[in-house]
């Protein structure tokens, strides 16, 4: 039985009666873009990346309808590789090109982009900003530059660096410290009423930065972290604030590597995440203060490699079982020698 791109859309059409945008159809929370290959490659060009700002918020479905199958892919910013044509214009303030198929990931950091993933992925992608992926792309694109902002530390910074998990390791066992995390799960629970509003919204960017400004009188920094302290003369510390639906998967950003890697460079720097966990079920917010080189979130932070390139290192993404680090019954430790090892691999890449 031959497939035909034609009777594919009609049938979809009649099915959930989308509205069509020129080449996309968007029907009720997600968008679909209908293509045709009849070779084993897929090089068509798919779409302008003006327009796929329009539908970034929501799933794209780019399906490809070949002779004998039909495959699907998340065609989403945070799933393209590069902006094939026409994009020698392309900067961050000047959004120009179109993306090809072979632009789009058919595996994102091993996790293969077919439908029996795409919740999982949408998760991955509703982290990060549409101003964040057209950095990105900007860097990826064929002889185009992004703004460098990598840290090139030097040998003094490298060995102030690689005493963090020391220094994280000390100050996590300091009276201050846990005066500070006194201080911000009072602040927490003064405000739990409205985090459990907050955790209704189904965007993790749009609900993280709700929870923030919450947090921080309407404040979002947008930048290493939102919230700062000292631990004593000369001893910064950086808190950035993260959410958990304990009762549902996600898989928030966690941090840009050079940033992280700069602070840490400053003699006395630590930074720590506000765990908030929260569960929509029973209708209760926990909060935990920890360092970032802290084991339960070594496990789960995960480097995503291909945001690394000449300019930058990239950002790390938080998955798998971290919303245990958020649980009051959780005994935390930082493993120095694990730890710096990390911090090693970060500088690498």
């Amino acid at each position: 039985m031959h497939a035909d791109k034609a009777a594919v859309q009609k049938a979809f059409i009649e099915q959930f009666v989308p509205l069509r945008a020129r080449s996309v159809w968007v029907a009720n929370g997600f968008s679909m873009r209908f293509c045709e290959a009849r070779t084993g490659s897929f090089s068509n060009t798919v779409l302008s990346l003006s327009a796929l700002q329009g539908h970034d918020a929501h799933p794209l479905v780019v399906v490809v309808v070949r002779e004998r199958a039909v495959d699907f892919f998340l065609a989403n910013s945070t799933f393209l590789k590069k902006i094939s044509h026409s994009s020698i214009e392309l900067r961050v303030d000047n959004i120009k090109g179109s993306f090809n198929g072979s632009d789009i990931m058919t595996e994102y950091e091993r996790v293969r982009n077919s439908p029996e993933n795409f919740d999982y992925l949408l998760s991955l992608h509703r982290s990060f900003t549409w101003a964040e992926n057209v950095e990105r792309l900007v860097e990826a694109t064929n002889a185009i530059v992004g703004r460098d902002n990598r840290f090139r530390p030097t040998d003094d910074q490298k060995a102030v660096l690689l005493t963090a998990p020391e220094r994280a390791a000390a100050a996590f066992s300091e009276p201050v410290w846990h005066a500070v995390e006194a201080e911000l799960k009072m602040l927490v629970e003064n405000s739990r009423d409205a985090i459990m509003q907050a955790s209704l919204v189904d965007n993790v960017n749009l609900r993280g930065n709700a929870i923030e400004q919450l947090l921080t009188n309407g404040y979002n920094a947008h930048d290493l972290g939102d919230i700062e302290r000292t631990l004593g003369v000369g001893r910064a510390l950086v808190i950035d604030i993260k959410t958990k639906l304990l009762d549902r998967a996600s898989a928030p950003k966690a941090y840009n590597v050079d940033k992280m890697l700069s602070f840490l460079a400053e003699p006395g720097s630590v930074f720590a995440f506000l765990m908030i966990g929260i569960s929509v079920s029973t209708g209760t917010v926990t909060a935990r203060l920890l360092p970032v080189l802290e084991d339960a979130l070594l496990d789960a932070t995960g480097i995503q490699h291909h945001w690394a390139g000449r300019v930058s290192r990239g950002v790390t993404q938080l998955s798998g079982r971290f919303g245990r680090a958020a649980m009051p019954d959780y005994q935390p430790r930082v493993d120095v020698v694990r730890a710096k090892a990390f911090l090693n691999q970060l500088l690498e890449l």
